[in-house]
């Protein structure tokens, strides 16, 4: 097979995922820690704040998809947004963590205005960029070998900043060094989005402009395999309470002498991300051997089953427990993987389904599902550190001794919840049934009507 996306494309979206994936991880990583001990604003502020976010989202992230389904400039339908979005997205994450002062009621005001803000900037441009993965080429193997590329590629980078925290931690005062993170994640974040921009080509989209909205959303409700994708996703939200409260451990549950807490976040994130990472690197492999269904099973009793021996054999000896959170961290790639070539495959079925494949739409609920799920994770933690009683520091930085309780409770949130999460997502993969000969009779068929348009001289999709 002849490669469509090659040389500096490809680099484009290995470069614009990196920039996704460590934007996303120092909000997912760091914003309780920073509203918590940074800020110090109230807990109950902040599961406000969250539920507030992800009210937004819910309007904002479909808005966003019909949006690019109703372009069609020269430039392409999504390509656009990701331009603007450069800017927007960058500028925003370099004055997120700003340790600002003044009193409480200041503070609240201004992490909020961060956070929400945030928001609203990566979905102006995560929703186009994802889209334009469906769209880069016409051949389904490549799209999808193209999305586990970029989660591939994004993983590894999101890691960067766990990086950075160990390293500026040597030499930053703690009031500061997220705000340094931010700033330089912001600055690559904008060259990474305007680099896609400039070596990136639009060649599978359809025109979509001229369909009535509420057309759109009855077209996108018949997507029975990208629901069922999504809503596997959705329960296994959990699993990103892991990330938010793995600084919390870093600092109050696995504490070692001579060590930083960015130091130990790092090692944690080192021993969940093995697992994670070859997850990664597996699950492509897995699906096109066994299927989405069989993999989606697979990887989510293996998340299931270990992160929550974890937490037992963690309350005996917490060193002990690392093996299993390792391999754990199986299902933590596997669903971060997932989740896009099925949604990219959906879109076939989407158009052999109704005729139209709706790529801004579909992608913008899946930049949703994302979202939300970050979303649970950080509400989770939240909820959880007021559940477990965490005491706050008095001052911006400081750190506070922890009961037995509180710190228990911590090491749930990061294994005992998230198997919880997984094994009720085996719920709707085991519906899940766009797979096998339905699939193939499905992609044939859509093949032959595709051939029978271009016989009678519709339009069809460029394939160049």
């Amino acid at each position: 097979m002849e490669r469509t996306v090659r040389g500096k494309e490809k680099f484009a979206y290995g470069f614009a995922a990196v920039g996704s994936y460590m934007v996303a991880n120092i909000v997912s990583s760091y914003s309780q820690y920073y509203l918590t001990n940074i800020l110090i604003v109230s807990p109950v502020f902040i599961l406000v704040l969250m539920i507030v976010g992800r009210i937004i989202d819910m309007c904002t992230d479909p808005i966003m998809g019909v949006i690019v389904d109703k372009t069609n400039t020269k430039h392409g339908k999504m390509r656009p947004y990701v331009r603007i979005g450069a800017f927007v997205i960058g500028l925003v994450t370099i004055f997120m963590y700003y340790p600002v002062g003044g009193s409480i009621e200041w503070r609240s005001v201004f992490g909020a205005l961060m956070y929400i803000g945030f928001g609203l900037a990566y979905t102006f441009v995560d929703v186009p960029a994802m889209g334009m993965l469906s769209v880069a080429t016409p051949d389904k193997d490549e799209r999808a070998s193209l999305l586990s590329y970029y989660v591939t590629v994004g993983s590894v980078g999101g890691l960067l900043p766990a990086a950075m925290l160990f390293v500026l931690q040597l030499f930053v005062p703690e009031k500061w060094v997220y705000f340094v993170i931010s700033a330089i994640v912001g600055v690559v974040t904008f060259f990474a989005y305007s680099y896609l921009y400039k070596h990136s080509k639009e060649r599978f989209s359809t025109s979509t402009e001229h369909i009535k909205v509420k057309d759109m959303l009855k077209v996108v409700a018949k997507n029975k395999p990208m629901t069922l994708a999504l809503l596997t996703s959705m329960l296994a939200s959990p699993r990103y309470m892991i990330m938010g409260v793995a600084i919390y451990i870093a600092t109050y549950v696995v504490v070692i002498p001579g060590l930083t807490s960015g130091t130990v976040l790092l090692l944690l994130y080192l021993v969940v991300g093995a697992g994670m990472f070859a997850g990664i690197l597996l699950t492509p492999v897995a699906y096109k051997r066994i299927g989405y269904k069989k993999t989606g099973l697979l990887f989510g009793a293996i998340g299931a089953v270990f992160l929550g021996a974890g937490f037992g054999v963690g309350l005996v000896n917490i060193y002990a427990a690392l093996p299993f959170m390792t391999i754990g961290g199986l299902g933590l790639g596997a669903y971060n993987t997932l989740p896009y070539p099925m949604v990219g495959d959906s879109l076939d079925y989407l158009e052999w389904k109704t005729g139209e494949r709706m790529e801004g739409i579909c992608f913008s609920l899946n930049s949703f599902v994302t979202k939300f799920n970050n979303a649970v994770g950080a509400f989770g933690v939240m909820l959880g550190l007021i559940v477990c009683n965490f005491v706050q520091p008095s001052t911006s930085g400081a750190v506070e001794a922890q009961s037995e309780f509180t710190v228990n409770g911590m090491y749930a949130l990061a294994t005992l919840i998230p198997a919880a999460g997984f094994l009720l997502s085996l719920i709707p993969m085991a519906i899940y049934d766009y797979t096998g000969k339905k699939k193939e009779n499905i992609l044939r068929e859509l093949e032959e009507r595709r051939a029978a348009k271009a016989e009678n001289g519709d339009k069809v999709p460029d394939e160049d």
